[in-house]
């Protein structure tokens, strides 16, 4: 099997020893990239060699950028796009999560230079030219907005101080970014309004047993409501090890939708029981589509995969042709 790795070298465990273990693990067979035009290049390179598996070093964020860049590269030389793996080593880790890794990235890279792991067809979203496991918008991209802008202001006094950035990592980041901005946004400020319309096949309803046998037609409209969630999602997790999408996976040429309303004190009540993947309430809404729209009363913040694509006030979400991830789930060991 061709394999290589490209680590975003600003990940967690991209420097140092931890960086050389990750080079002992697949000797000759790891890139390191430091911006978006080196990765560019490197992918484009690798496609050139054919190698069969692509391993991404980094967040979420770093695999949705990784698969826009496969799929350019593939389409200027003609290749076939080839299969890709997750090492843990983001802040946001939800395709870390599907696919099984572990907290050691060295050890994982070296099980998938042994060829281990499960092959596996993973449908992707499609949303404003970006492919990507999971999509929304409320509470989720404005918790990426906002910890992008306290991150800023972080990172200027962190800079400042000696050996500060061991300290304020990626998590205390977001913590300071909920506890400053998100929190109090959210418990003063108007949520903005959405409606969401089936624009495909007939959206099957969901709850918490399953189908419940309702379905909404196309140019129907699925949901409306003051927005604290609308996001799409192939795969069960949300980053952070939140399992948001209990039916993603249920059905492989569709997403499963999931719109809520509910309020702030829900939220924080019901947050264990996201992490479990058990999160229903009369306030929240579950289907399994494969097209929908999202029309929302003022632009807000939208992400896809952890990456902010700006603001919109509609966007198109659509299930796309899947890749093939290796998994090392232990349950597949």
């Amino acid at each position: 099997m061709r394999a290589v790795a490209i680590v975003n070298r600003t990940a967690r465990g991209a420097r140092g020893r931890a960086a050389h273990e990750l080079e002992a693990a697949l000797p000759g067979g790891v890139r390191f990239t430091d911006s978006l035009e080196h990765a560019r290049g490197v992918v484009r390179a690798e496609i050139q060699r054919g190698r069969d598996l692509i391993i991404f070093g980094g967040g979420d964020g770093t695999v949705v950028m990784g698969l826009a860049l496969i799929a350019e590269a593939c389409r200027g030389t003609g290749a076939p796009e080839p299969a890709i793996a997750v090492l843990r080593m983001g802040s946001g880790n939800a395709m870390a999560d599907a696919a099984g890794a572990s907290a050691d990235p060295a050890a994982d890279l070296r099980r998938l230079a042994r060829g281990e792991g499960t092959w596996r067809p993973t449908p992707m979203i499609e949303v404003l030219g970006v492919r990507a496991p999971f999509v929304g918008t409320g509470v989720d991209a404005q918790l990426i907005e906002d910890e992008r802008a306290v991150g800023r202001v972080v990172d200027r006094v962190v800079d400042r101080i000696p050996g500060a950035h061991r300290i304020v990592g990626g998590a205390a980041r977001y913590a300071l970014s909920i506890a400053l901005r998100s929190v109090p946004r959210f418990a003063t400020s108007a949520r903005a309004h959405a409606t969401v319309t089936n624009r495909g096949a007939p959206a099957i309803e969901m709850d918490r047993g399953g189908a419940t046998g309702r379905s909404v037609p196309r140019e129907h409209a699925l949901w409306s409501g003051a927005c604290t969630l609308v996001a799409a999602a192939t795969i069960p997790f949300f980053g952070f090890g939140l399992k948001m999408f209990s039916f993603a996976g249920d059905s492989r040429d569709r997403f499963q939708l999931r719109c809520g309303d509910a309020g702030l004190l829900e939220i924080l009540r019901r947050t264990p029981a996201a992490f479990r993947g058990t999160y229903f309430s009369p306030n929240v809404r579950d289907f399994l589509c494969d097209r929908a729209t999202i029309e929302l009363d003022r632009e807000v913040p939208i992400e896809a995969g952890g990456e902010l694509l700006g603001r919109h006030r509609r966007i198109d979400i659509t299930v796309t042709s899947p890749v093939t991830l290796v998994s090392l789930a232990r349950a597949e060991r």
